[in-house]
Order: structure tokens, then sequence, then C-alpha cells
């Protein structure tokens, strides 16, 4: 008797995104393992995203809109409502960048049970969908962590339930760097493997939290410092551009890849001197030493 498949629930948190919502859903939609639930949580959109919630819905696809105290309030109600072995955390401005990633990440979960989290690379695109550079992350990301930096790119990031060790996925203290805590978490809980692949979308455009919402990382960093007791505070400038500038040339490995676009939503193709371009004048920014 062979056993049940590995459920999985995709959870995304939104709130006026209709722009870009529809992506996010498609995205997921278009995957090709077939067991997968969408669980979408909408703070009380009035931009056109409860229509496309309702056009929407199929077997698998649940869905509700209503006032809730923010993005991580948000994200707790969808994981109380998903029961999926594996979660994946898909923002509504974010998308799966292939039809595969679910599968792939599946298959390291199943063939590794001691593994807790699935991570990967993601395309940093603009607010179109055209591919900028890429977010390359290293093997060994729990060290970075552990040392006061984030590389993991939380869309690109799946948790197998049993291994989370709380009722919540994140933690309602924090408002910004709520991802961050939970990667703290899990990494004194359960063991991380990286796919060595671009999975996901991640948009870059001026609404998005980490750029107009600075205030809540600075109370974030605090409080994480205090839980965790790591260096979150700044390291030196020196060492700070020298991780940056080594996951940046981490990304040139990966641009062949990212401008070919993906096939879960359509990314516009984009000629890969142009996002090897992008991807060096990051490096030229990030020499040791300079600026």
């Amino acid at each position: 008797m062979s056993r049940p498949a590995t459920s999985v629930s995709v959870l995304t948190p939104s709130f006026n995104q209709a722009r870009w919502l529809g992506d996010a859903i498609a995205s997921v939609r278009s995957q090709t393992y077939p067991s997968i639930e969408h669980v979408v949580l909408d703070g009380g959109s009035t931009d056109g995203s409860l229509q496309l919630l309702s056009e929407a819905e199929r077997p698998h696809f649940v869905w509700e809109s209503g006032p809730d105290r923010g993005q991580s309030d948000a994200i707790n109600k969808a994981f109380a409502r998903s029961s999926g072995d594996i979660i994946g955390w898909l923002n509504s401005d974010d998308a799966y960048f292939t039809r595969d990633v679910v599968a792939r990440v599946v298959e390291i979960f199943d063939a590794e049970p001691e593994v807790g989290v699935v991570y990967g690379h993601a395309a940093r695109v603009d607010a179109e969908g055209n591919v900028l550079y890429v977010l390359w992350v290293p093997p060994a990301a729990t060290r970075l962590l552990a040392r006061g930096y984030n590389p993991v790119r939380q869309p690109a990031v799946f948790v197998r339930r049993s291994a989370l060790g709380r009722e919540m996925l994140v933690d309602l203290d924090f408002d910004y760097m709520m991802d961050r805590e939970l990667w703290l978490h899990l990494s004194r809980r359960t063991r991380f493997s990286r796919l060595d692949r671009i999975l996901a979308v991640d948009r870059h455009h001026a609404l998005r939290k980490s750029w107009a919402r600075r205030d809540l990382r600075d109370a974030d960093r605090e409080l994480l410092q205090e839980r965790y007791a790591i260096p979150i505070t700044a390291p030196p400038r020196l060492l700070r551009q020298g991780v940056a500038l080594a996951l940046r040339v981490g990304g040139l490995m990966k641009v062949t890849d990212a401008a070919h676009g993906g096939d879960a939503i359509p990314t516009p193709p984009t000629a890969m001197a142009k996002v090897a371009a992008r991807q060096i004048a990051h490096l030229q920014r990030l020499r040791p030493g300079e600026g």
C-alpha cells in the first residue's frame, strides 16, 4: 500500500495588491505537483482584489477577506486554515518562478525526512515583471543567520509543518522581520537544505514594506537581538560589504536561468547581458572599502 502524497499548503497574505495578486495565484495554480492547497487571507481590500479572488475559486483554493492586525496576523490566520504537510509563504506581490518548483521541493522533503526547511534562490523583478538580478543564497545560510545576516528569501522557502514546534507560523511580536525570526527559530530546531535553483520571483516596487516602513525594521532588530542573542546590529562596514559582495557574485552563476524567465507566470525573457550588467553593477557598488 503506497503512502499518501505529501500535501502542500501555500499561504498568501494580501491587502490592496490586485495589480500582482493574479500572478501569485496563477503561479500556484500552474504547479505540476497535484496536492496543493492555496490559502489567501485578504485584509479587506478595496482595489479589485475581491473580484480576482472570487474568479479564482476552485477546489483547494481557500480565501477570506476582512480586517486583520497586520501581515503577521494574516499569515497566521492562513496557517490556521491550512492542512498541508509542507508550508510555502508567498506574498501577493511575489510568485513562483517555474511550474515544477513545488514538485522539486517535495522530492527533497520526501527523500530527506530530517530536513525541515528547503530554500532556494529568487529572481528580483520590477513592478512589470522584468528580471533585474538574481538573489543568490548560499548552501550554509544558517551560519550567516547566526551571525546577524539574512540571505534567505521568503518566497523561495518551504517549511515542514512538523518541524515548526509552535502553533503559529510567525511571531505576532514582529511586524517587519517576522520571516527572519522564523528562520532563526527553525535553525535551532531542524536542518535546512538548499535547492540550487531559482524558485521564486521577488518583486521590487515602491510600495513594498521594506521601503515604506523602515521604522518597523529598527524596532524588530532590537527585539531579535534581545531574543536570540545574535549580532543583529550592523557589523563593521567592511565585513558587511564583503558578505553582500559574495552573495552577488554567486548570483552571476544563475544569470542565464534568470534571463530566460520562468514559466509559472509570464516573465518576459531578458537579454542575458542586461541581467549580468545589473548583477555586476551591484558588485561595483559593494566593493569592500569603498563608499
